[in-house]
């Protein structure tokens, strides 16, 4: 039916193999995703119009829903013009991660290639009709793997939209997670093989930690003391659909990710669009250095000061998105 091109359609996909940097081979590795529109295709047989969306953190695939602003029906990224492909990551549940394989502690650490290779298997396989991936848009976490497409693989896309993101895991972002690690370190029931629910104790705790780093101080500010108490309980009720070792491994990866001297490998037109205000990934130490460090790029700041989600700003600065894409 030609109206399901407008809706998400969420697939399972299997990979024989995956082999990590580490040298460490799985097998019957799932990669969760959604997708919507119609592919376009060449002479040769090529799909030209493919879109990647890559999630923020604690997200899947379907985050996408999120940005109805710029995806969606008559909108920027529209499923008319556009082959859109939404993965979940690598290490986040339903994909292959500690929680979905059981495999829990002994999962490996991974890293930026790790995550970036496990979305360009997938469109190999799934789709190799794909040859060159018309654009990404990288979202928070995902602007870390959209911008690690770009450094491994500069030639795979014409174009890269880092979104609220940063290029290293270090300040407060490192300083969040090495607490939240902490925090889940210190439950006596996190190395036990079965899991115990006296564990939702320490979700809790982290979900609340997370807040704090969640929303801009002009949002936070704006609130009484009640509605900060109901958006907290509502934070911990979110966080009880996650699991602990999926945070543990994301948290072992954040501090350890550092861009900083790659940036120089990007060859894609890059567009950087920085949250004022944003509490997490501050534009000047995170979204503005990417933007003086990689030529030709593009920057864009964003005020989202008055919303609890900053993508509902995202038609703001539409038309500058927009006259970016089309200027390649």
């Amino acid at each position: 039916m030609l109206e399901e091109k407008y809706f998400l359609k969420n697939e399972q996909y299997i990979f024989e193999k995956f082999e990590f940097k580490s040298g460490l081979i799985f097998e019957d590795v799932i990669v969760d995703h959604g997708t919507m529109g119609t592919p376009k295709f060449d002479d040769e047989g090529n799909i030209v119009n493919a879109l990647l969306f890559c999630h923020g953190f604690f997200k899947d695939y379907a985050n996408i829903h999120d940005f109805n602003q710029i995806f969606g029906r008559d909108k920027l990224f529209n499923q008319d013009d556009y082959f859109i492909i939404s993965i979940t990551s690598l290490g986040i549940a339903n994909s292959f991660s500690p929680s979905t394989s059981e495999l829990n502690n002994d999962f490996p650490n991974y890293m930026m290639e790790d995550l970036v290779n496990f979305q360009r298997q997938f469109l190999n396989e799934r789709f190799p009709e794909i040859k060159k991936i018309k654009g990404i848009f990288g979202y928070s976490f995902g602007g870390y793997i959209a911008l690690g497409w770009s450094i491994c693989y500069p030639e795979d896309m014409e174009f890269v939209i880092h979104f609220a993101s940063s290029f290293k895991g270090s300040a407060y972002k490192y300083i969040f997670s090495k607490f939240a690690n902490r925090i889940i370190e210190a439950s006596s029931y996190f190395q036990q093989e079965v899991y115990n629910p006296s564990m939702a104790k320490g979700l809790i705790l982290l979900s609340q930690l997370h807040y704090l780093m969640s929303f801009s101080s002009d949002y936070v500010y704006s609130l009484s003391n009640e509605e900060i108490d109901f958006s907290l309980e509502s934070f911990a009720d979110e966080s009880l659909f996650l699991d602990i070792h999926n945070i543990k491994f994301i948290n072992d990866f954040l501090m350890t990710f550092d861009l900083s001297d790659q940036l120089d490998k990007i060859k894609c037109r890059l567009l950087v669009i920085g949250v004022e205000n944003n509490a997490y990934s501050v534009p000047k130490y995170d979204s503005i250095p990417i933007y003086e460090a990689v030529a030709g790029s593009e920057f864009l700041l964003l005020d989202a000061s008055n919303k609890n989600n900053e993508a509902d700003s995202l038609y703001k600065i539409e038309d500058e998105i927009r006259n970016f894409v089309e200027s390649i």
